[in-house]
Formats: C-alpha cells, structure tokens, sequence
C-alpha cells in the first residue's frame, strides 16, 4: 500500500525536466532564445503563433485570475515543451509561460511545428505525452484543490520533487537536489506563502523534513506518505 501510494503522487508532479525527448528537428528549423530569470515567454489570452523547446533553465506555466492573483500549474525544464496549449482551438495561449530561471528555449512557428509532425512520429509521440501529463496533472490539482487541506498537497509535492530529483544520503534519508522558494511552492499548490513556511517548520519539527544548507533532506517518507493522503 506504502508503495502504490508513492508511485500514485509520484506519477503527478507538477516537475517536467530532464526527459527524454529528442528534438533535434525542431531546434534545427527554431530560432534560439536566451531568458534571464522573471522574463515571461508568452502571456495567457495572447496570439499562440509559436511552441518552445526548452533546452536548458526552467519554464513556469501559471493561469492569471480576473483578480490579478497567479496560480501555477507545472515547471517545465530540459527538454520540454510549452506554448501547445495554443496550437489548436481559438488560437490564444490557454496559460502564461514565464522562466523560473535563466533559460535557453528555442523558438518555431506553428506552422513549421505542424510540417514536422508529419515527418517525424517521434515528434508526436513526444508532444502527445506532454499534453497527456499536462492533462492529468490539471486533474489531479483540480481534485486536490476541491478535496485537499494545505498539508497533504505540501507532502505530496516534496515527494514528487523526492523521487524525481531526489538524492539518497546516509543510507535511507533522500535530499531534494533542486531548491524552490516558499513562494514558488505556495503557487503551484494553490495557498499562502504563510502558510507553506508554517508546515514546512511543523515538519522540521517532527523530524520528518531536514534543511541542510539550501536543500531540503526527508528523513521520513512513509510518515510524509501518510500525511500527504490524509483528509
């Protein structure tokens, strides 16, 4: 049950990086664009004219709400890609797209994307499984959002980032190699910046989660299992 549990939160990450895709047709007829950190690459609502392929950094695809306030959806990172969501229906961008890094992403035009599609399968297969990841992802925040308390979505998320970027340290502790705000965290699982820094030190406190330097280590990922499926 412990296990299935696991590969259950494991299958949902929000984190898309390192995968391993092959877009060498692509970049070949894209143009090469270099972000710094903050700089956004398209905005929700605008013409959809292009798709990215992000060769290196890291991409955050959020939804703007009438209000002004961000919610974000998925970290997009080395070989993804962004921008598909506007490739059919109105022709808009269903999402914003904005780094999370410095970032080098190469840019093609849709039509040209299209053309590519129909000479290479692997191309299809690649962006099919995307869109299919995206879909589930939407799913599962959807029901955790109408269904799930701060807590669980703050235990679920440390281990998607566990298992997809996670080190294993004195023998069973496993630290998480990338690092990530109180605010980033605080987006993507939909609450407060508050309230992400409370459960985060409760955590420390029951000796489940470790700060070490920069990066969060997890001393206990059956007890952090628990509390992610805890109503």
């Amino acid at each position: 049950m412990f296990t299935h549990s696991v590969q259950e939160i494991h299958s949902v990450t929000p984190w898309l990086e390192n995968l391993p895709f092959d877009w060498s047709p692509v970049i070949q007829k894209a143009s090469m664009k270099k972000y710094k950190k903050h700089k956004v690459v398209f905005d929700q609502n605008e013409q959809a004219d292009h798709l990215y392929v992000v060769t290196s950094g890291r991409v955050r695809l959020y939804l703007i709400s009438p209000n002004g306030e961000e919610k974000a959806l998925a970290i997009i990172g080395k070989n993804g890609l962004v921008g598909e969501c506007g490739y059919y229906d109105e022709g808009v961008y269903s999402t914003s797209a904005i780094t999370a890094s410095e970032a080098t992403l190469y840019q093609i035009h849709k039509e040209e994307f299209r053309n590519l599609l129909k000479e290479h399968f692997n191309l299809v297969e690649q962006a099919m499984f995307l869109s299919t990841r995206k879909y589930k992802l939407l799913c599962m925040q959807t029901l955790q959002l109408s269904y799930s308390k701060a807590m669980p979505r703050i235990c679920a998320s440390l281990i998607q980032w566990a298992l997809n970027y996670g080190t294993t340290i004195d023998q069973q502790d496993i630290q998480i190699s990338i690092t990530f705000t109180h605010q980033e965290l605080a987006n993507l699982i939909g609450t407060t910046r508050v309230t992400v820094v409370k459960t985060l030190r409760l955590l420390e406190d029951e000796n489940i989660l470790l700060k070490k330097n920069r990066f969060y280590v997890i001393k206990d990922l059956e007890k952090l299992t628990e509390l992610a499926h805890k109503e």
